[in-house]
């Protein structure tokens, strides 16, 4: 049996220096099949985790194990595809810097575990405590 782990952190530190404000809530989808077989493993994920996102955002994120579903535009087939992972929420103040980490944090996973991408959507929120 796969043991999935779902780690959530509230934004408990974060919180307070954004309440009443706006911010931007980002979420990145990362697949864990690796093209050519295979997947990211539980301790691969987690050393990802806390190497390339944490030290990027110290205050607080939050993850969640999913399936995720997707058909490749460039594929040979019309098949759809269908792979575990994990959607990783950032709520993070609109600056140039977070801009950086979020693009570094993509590009190293793309790299490490041979992805095509990184979904990335980000969406305006007002923070409430």
């Amino acid at each position: 049996m796969q043991r999935f782990v779902v780690i959530f952190f509230l934004l408990v530190l974060a919180g307070p220096a954004f309440a009443g404000s706006a911010a931007i809530e980002t979420k990145l989808y990362f697949g864990l099949g690796i093209p050519g077989g295979g997947r990211v493993g539980e301790r691969q994920w987690m050393r990802f985790l806390a190497e390339t996102v944490t030290p990027r955002f110290p205050d607080g994120l939050t993850v969640l194990s999913g399936t995720g579903q997707w058909r490749d535009p460039k594929g040979q087939s019309a098949k759809v595809m269908s792979e575990p992972s994990r959607i990783v929420i950032i709520v993070h103040p609109e600056t140039a810097a977070t801009a950086k980490a979020i693009a570094e944090i993509r590009q190293t996973y793309v790299k490490r575990f041979r992805q095509q991408s990184v979904l990335q959507t980000d969406q305006p929120v007002n923070v409430v405590e």
